[in-house]
């Protein structure tokens, strides 16, 4: 007996259905099939970054091209909606990342910081707090700086005074993002580096990281002291209750 034309034919293990017009192949399922496997394939740039649907990616030469742009430019580009997925994945899920992409990355942040759309500037800095670049790539990077062989003095100041700015302006906008930044690593390594005399010409920049370590300590002063008072607060309402209700009792014995 002859099977139905539409049937699908198992045993010899095809999806392809004989019927006219319907299947896999040639009908309109192979091109959304295509279009995925295409889409696929462009989600990813050859360096591992993602690409948006729009095609954006930041490798490093968008990187070293956005570098060259003004601070407005820059905030707008990485916070935009065709950028912002890119701009995620640089901050948090890169997991290896070699020195002079650091420093780039700390260059770029830093001209954004003087942007004039502070709402933008809050979307990119928002990013950073507990990220893979802080705690992977930063942290690490202000570690070995006085323990390996340096650039140009002039070099290594300018990077250090960046991230003094970043972490300025990430300790004043998140203030209980305090122990998340590497603001103890940047002054031990400011520190070390000026005890070497690799800083000795740049006594500015070692105030600077000073002042930086004691907004930290204030920060994390002001607010514990909240928290106290916040936890006083919790505690008065149940205290007054506590000392009505002994009262109400100690005059029902009296009577």
């Amino acid at each position: 007996m002859m099977p139905w034309r539409g049937q699908r034919d198992i045993r010899r293990g095809s999806v392809r259905e004989c019927g006219r017009g319907s299947g896999i192949e040639g009908g309109k399922d192979a091109g959304r099939w295509d279009r995925r496997t295409q889409q696929g394939k462009l989600d990813r740039g050859g360096d591992g970054t993602p690409r948006n649907e729009f095609g954006v990616k930041l490798g490093l030469t968008e990187l070293q091209a956005l570098e060259t742009k003004t601070s407005d430019e820059i905030i707008l580009h990485l916070t935009s909606s065709r950028c912002f997925q890119a701009t995620e994945h640089l901050f948090k899920q890169r997991s290896v990342m070699e020195d002079h992409w650091i420093v780039l990355i700390v260059s770029i942040v830093t001209r954004a910081c003087d942007c004039s759309a502070k709402e933008d500037l809050l979307k990119l800095l928002n990013l950073l707090p507990g990220s893979s670049f802080l705690n992977l790539q930063l942290r690490p990077y202000l570690n070995k700086l006085s323990v390996t062989n340096l650039p140009a003095a002039s070099d290594v100041a300018a990077v250090l005074r960046n991230v003094v700015k970043i972490m300025n302006e990430l300790l004043r906008r998140f203030p209980s993002c305090y122990a998340d930044l590497p603001v103890a690593d940047l002054y031990c390594g400011t520190r070390m580096l000026s005890d070497t005399g690799q800083l000795a010409a740049d006594d500015a920049l070692v105030t600077e990281v000073d002042e930086i370590m004691k907004l930290r300590i204030e920060k994390a002063d002001e607010l514990k002291r909240k928290e106290e008072e916040e936890r006083q607060k919790r505690r008065k309402p149940r205290r007054d209750g506590e000392m009505t209700t002994f009262f109400r009792g100690f005059c029902l014995t009296i009577e």
